[in-house]
């Protein structure tokens, strides 16, 4: 079956019938036409121009309309394909804008995130050296509370010394003068009396 599609040649426009036999008839006026001018070195002399632009409208008037249809679609053709070309050019534009965008969208997002980044890293060291701050702070008071409670306490215990030494003293001093009272009374013998 595929050998004899491939023996069929289709030749649309030369099934036609008429058309076919006008064409090589004007063709052959054509030859007629070439051979009964002068030829000089290859060339025609003495032609019949106007005669020979009327065949050829001939036979472009008996052209059929398979070979006018494939004309326009040879054209047409071309205008696909350039049009073909143009969006296909357009699409690359356009996915060359979208990637660009696309790359700076991720360069914007990298930079951010770097930003993030150094501002925690900032942040940490911040709270850090406030913590480090807060406890200097904090034992530099505990140490100064200690300071003042042992001063006080020092003072106070000064003070206790001196109380403690004047009742010492004054102890001792009643202390002699109940002695010194004791030894100048006379004795009374028992029995004799009152002691005057």
């Amino acid at each position: 079956m595929i050998d004899q599609e491939q023996v069929v040649v289709r030749r649309p426009f030369l099934n036609g019938g008429g058309n076919q036999e006008d064409i090589l008839r004007l063709l052959d006026d054509m030859e007629d036409l070439a051979e009964s001018s002068t030829s000089f070195f290859g060339k025609a002399w003495g032609l019949d121009l106007e005669e020979f632009h009327m065949l050829i409208n001939k036979v472009r008037a008996s052209l059929p309309d398979e070979v006018r249809r494939a004309s326009r679609v040879a054209n047409d053709s071309d205008k696909i394909v350039l049009a073909a070309k143009e969006e296909a050019e357009m699409i690359k534009e356009q996915a060359i804008e979208e990637s660009n965008r696309i790359m700076e969208e991720a360069r914007q997002m990298a930079s951010k995130l770097v930003d993030t980044s150094e501002i925690n890293r900032m942040a940490k060291v911040q709270a850090q050296e406030m913590m480090a701050n807060a406890e200097n702070s904090a034992r530099e008071i505990k140490r100064g509370s200690d300071e003042y409670a042992r001063d006080v306490l020092s003072a106070i215990e000064n003070h206790l010394a001196k109380v403690m030494g004047t009742i010492q003293k004054g102890r001792e001093k009643l202390d002699m003068r109940i002695s010194a009272v004791q030894t100048s009374e006379p004795i009374i013998p028992i029995g004799r009396g009152i002691r005057r």
